[in-house]
């Protein structure tokens, strides 16, 4: 596994340091400026050196085969998370249109990290056996977030529905938010899906 740029090791994914310039760049999100700093993540398994499943372990890289319905799944979930986001908020700018008074709060405003798939070609037969055009990498790209490691938070377990703060602590009040959104995504899909584990930073 290459070191340089490494941000950590996952208990799935690696994350390293990287950048990203699209020929035809959107206005806004992943990719809209040159040289846009991305976190590059790719799954790997674990090696042990022996039939312990336990201890140091190397880290062991998928083929591609195996690789790229993993990524696939990744970037799927992310884009069902975010239809699920605008489903909760669509639920709130409802309420508030149709309430006589404005709410005595304000309503955070949260985004998912914008994420997108790399898929690397061959751009000519450089080596034997390989053909033009045939894909030999993928990547996992998501928007870098700014001093992520100082004031990143988990809000909410996966595993539980209420917070993970205290009330007293920083951010209760959007891991607050959070639990009532779940309970928007449950109630509006039929009890078939909610958003879990959320974590993140704020940027105010």
């Amino acid at each position: 596994m290459l070191t340089q740029g490494l941000i950590g090791v996952g208990g799935f994914k690696t994350a390293h340091t990287g950048w990203l310039t699209l020929t035809a760049p959107p206005k806004t999100g992943l990719g809209s400026v040159a040289h846009h700093k991305v976190v590059v993540k790719r799954p790997f398994h674990k090696v042990f050196p022996t039939a312990a499943n336990f201890g140091p372990y190397k880290i062991g890289q998928y083929s591609l085969a195996d690789e790229l319905p993993k990524l696939f799944r990744k970037a799927n979930v992310l884009y069902w998370a975010k239809s699920l986001l605008m489903l909760t908020y669509d639920f709130i700018d409802h309420s508030i249109a149709s309430s006589s008074e404005p709410p005595p709060f304000t309503v955070p405003c949260v985004h998912f990290v914008e994420a997108g798939l790399a898929l690397c070609y061959h751009q000519g037969a450089s080596r034997a056996g390989t053909k033009t055009g045939s894909m030999h990498a993928a990547f996992l790209l998501e928007e870098l977030i700014k001093d992520g490691d100082e004031f990143f938070l988990k809000f909410i377990h996966n595993m539980d529905a209420n917070p993970l703060l205290d009330e007293l602590d920083y951010g209760y009040d959007f891991a607050e938010f959070f639990v009532f959104m779940q309970h928007v995504q449950y109630v509006k899909t039929r009890q078939l899906a909610f958003i879990s584990d959320y974590q993140g930073m704020s940027d105010s």
